[in-house]
């Protein structure tokens, strides 16, 4: 072995059984400087508990123990995954260095969680090799970790660090940041050092399932013959011919190390369905096929069911909803009488492949929402529909459900305050209730907006907030965010334990934006705004901060649709939050590298945010991008609309 370690195996289980003796028995190695001493963490803060998937709510202090000598990837997978690095070469990289590089990811001041993996040092110069020393103030850590640089998509090269190496630095993180420095090696002579970077990783792991929506690029499209609503099951096609590509949720399952994107449901049906892909309803307005696209989406605080809007939030020709139970992967049965749409009647010999409109009508609501937020137990929504709010009753009985609404929300703010409302938000504990509001339509668009009162635009937001209980909103709405000049809020998020909200705050620029695709590029209008930045403030009101380090300092980046993880952590003595996001910022030297921002893709990113300072009034940290999210990396597409509950329910299909 070539490091030095003294430390208890437990604290590390993943280690092949090999390594974990010798770390347990705190063995040196030729050429390495043997460890010295070993001891515990000191008097510093107390740091942060849990473990990786299995939680992490905070409190526990972990033992520290230096930790010194030289890694690479075969010292902890033996299993030939890891990419080829000749260890004969890494005296070279002591040679004078000629050049030099950038790391470019990680972000510095960035913060990981425990169970996030692999992860990826990115450096802007190509080469062979490359080695990454870690190291802190108090040489409690000092290690050099030698690797192959794989070339990426654009310039530059990385480097992957396996998840049992990031789970060392958690310990002596508690204390202090792990400092990052690079050289890259092509032929004999390396670059010279790259500018330090300061990261640090936390026992804090990512806890639930994390739903997003991304596309389903260059599909299959119908076979010839076939109409446009008749599904090919089995395989997904694309069902609207006048579209290039699909539509789909996904999620990330955070009680897995090294969680990947799995495909949930499409505009085609579910992966998991049987049939596989075996359709999904269209939209229907004024005796007219629509689209199926999906579009907002949200999941019941018990993970079992996600509303789904199809064809997008245009009161003309979309705003139909849908009710998915994820698990079995079935849509319910919502519209029995098939009420809506075309009138089709109650003709039992419907199905997918004769009929299929009038028997998709059956699954799908006309005209209902826009967007849903649900009660603590799911038996109550609140949803959006023209820019108003109401609750409804939802009653679930094995594939079939009934979805009935019972009255407007939060009437009286809505006579007072400000007519328009939207982006309604009903914290987990079910104590607290968010929302948007406005006082002046979108501008209207005959296709997409055509009353401007589509709620998913919106010009001049404020925020509000009321009480609520397990059963209702109550009627006490009072301003949180009051709009500003030239500035809109919108989105709003309670964290889990209902003490902030965070929030989007956008500032009117050019218009129309330089983002937005033909959908949603007014200047300042609450969709996709390019200058769109995350924004902190207590839910019982006070100052608002501006999340510097997670927006990247003043630079525009597009940083939308925050969502709070659904548990609290304690890293360095302070609760931590995680807070999800979609932002257009380069990831290192692979996406998002053109300087011009409609060139650019959105992507998942999250950032730890604290309930103190950290830096200059600023309590958040630089963000992480999610892994896997481009598996075809040289073709990368948009992923947003981030959904954050407790549970990833098992699906049992066995997707």
């Amino acid at each position: 072995m070539r490091l030095s370690i003294s430390s208890s195996s437990s604290l590390f289980p993943n280690f092949p059984l090999a390594l974990a003796l010798i770390l347990a028995a705190g063995f040196g190695c030729a050429g390495v400087r043997p460890m010295a001493t070993s001891g515990t963490a000191g008097s510093g803060s107390p740091g942060s508990g849990g473990s990786g998937a299995q939680g992490g709510s905070g409190g526990t202090t972990l033992p520290i123990t230096p930790i010194s000598g030289n890694f690479t990837c075969t010292d902890f997978d033996t299993s030939g995954a890891c990419a080829t690095f000749d260890t004969s070469t890494e005296g070279t990289f002591d040679n004078s260095g000629s050049g030099s590089t950038t790391i470019a990811y990680p972000i510095d001041k960035s913060l990981f969680p425990s169970n996030l993996g692999p992860i990826q040092v990115q450096m802007t110069t190509p080469g062979t090799s490359a080695r990454i020393s870690f190291t802190t103030p108090s040489g409690i850590v000092d290690v050099k970790y030698f690797g192959s640089c794989e070339p990426a998509p654009g310039s530059g090269c990385s480097v992957t660090l396996p998840l049992v190496f990031t789970k060392m630095l958690i310990p002596a993180s508690q204390n202090e940041d792990i400092q990052l420095i690079a050289r890259v090696l092509n032929g004999t002579t390396p670059t010279g050092d790259s500018a330090p970077i300061t990261t640090a990783w936390t026992q804090v792991g990512l806890t639930g399932g994390l739903y997003f929506w991304t596309v389903v690029p260059n599909p299959n499209k119908k076979p010839a013959g076939n109409t446009d609503d008749i599904p090919t099951p089995g395989t997904y096609i694309l069902l609207d011919p006048s579209q290039t590509s699909g539509t789909q949720i996904e999620r990330y399952d955070f009680a897995l190390d090294n969680p990947k994107p799995e495909v949930v449901w499409t505009d085609d049906g579910g992966p998991g369905s049987t049939p596989a892909y075996d359709g999904a309803p269209q939209s229907w307005v004024n005796g007219t096929a629509g689209g199926h696209c999906i579009g907002c989406h949200t999941i019941t605080n018990d993970g079992k069911y996600m509303a789904l809007t199809i064809g997008g939030s245009s009161t003309a020709n979309a705003a139909n909803w849908e009710l998915l139970d994820i698990a079995n992967q079935t849509l319910e049965l919502i519209n029995p009488t098939k009420t809506g749409g075309n009138n089709c009647g109650t003709n039992a010999s419907d199905s997918p492949t004769s009929n299929p409109s009038c028997y998709w009508q059956s699954y799908r609501k006309d005209g209902f929402a826009t967007e849903t937020a649900w009660n603590p137990d799911s038996t109550i929504m609140v949803n959006m529909y023209m820019s108003k709010l109401y609750q409804s009753t939802v009653a679930i009985s094995g594939t079939s459900a009934t979805a009935t609404r019972t009255g407007a929300v939060v009437p009286t703010y809505v006579s007072n305050v400000d007519p328009y409302v939207s982006d309604p938000f009903w914290s987990h504990d079910g104590k607290l209730f968010a929302f948007t509001s406005f006082n002046m339509a979108a501008p209207a668009d005959a296709t997409g907006n055509p009353q401007g009162l589509n709620g998913d635009l919106k010009t001049g937001g404020a925020i509000g907030i009321a009480t609520a209980s397990a059963t209702g909103v109550n009627d006490d709405a009072k301003t949180l965010v009051g709009r500003g000049s030239n500035l809109s809020n919108y989105y709003p998020c309670i964290s889990e334990d209902s003490r902030f909200v965070v929030f989007n705050q956008s500032t009117c620029g050019s218009n129309p934006d330089p983002v937005g695709g033909g959908y949603g590029t007014g200047s300042c209008d609450g969709y996709d705004d390019s200058s769109a930045k995350l924004w902190w403030v207590s839910s019982s009101g006070g100052t608002t901060t501006r999340l510097d380090n997670a927006n990247g300092g003043s630079n525009n980046y597009d940083n939308s649709w925050p969502r709070f993880s659904p548990d609290v952590g304690s890293f360095r003595g302070r609760n931590l939050y995680w807070v999800a996001f979609s932002s257009r910022r380069p990831y290192g030297v692979q996406v998002n590298t053109t300087s011009t921002i409609s060139q650019t893709q959105p992507q998942l990113w999250f950032s730890g945010v604290s309930d103190g300072e950290l830096n200059l009034g600023d309590p958040s940290y630089a963000p992480v991008w999610l892994p896997g999210q481009n598996p075809m990396q040289t073709t990368p597409f948009g992923n947003h609309v981030p959904q954050w509950v407790k549970v990833a329910i098992k699906i049992d299909s066995g997707l």
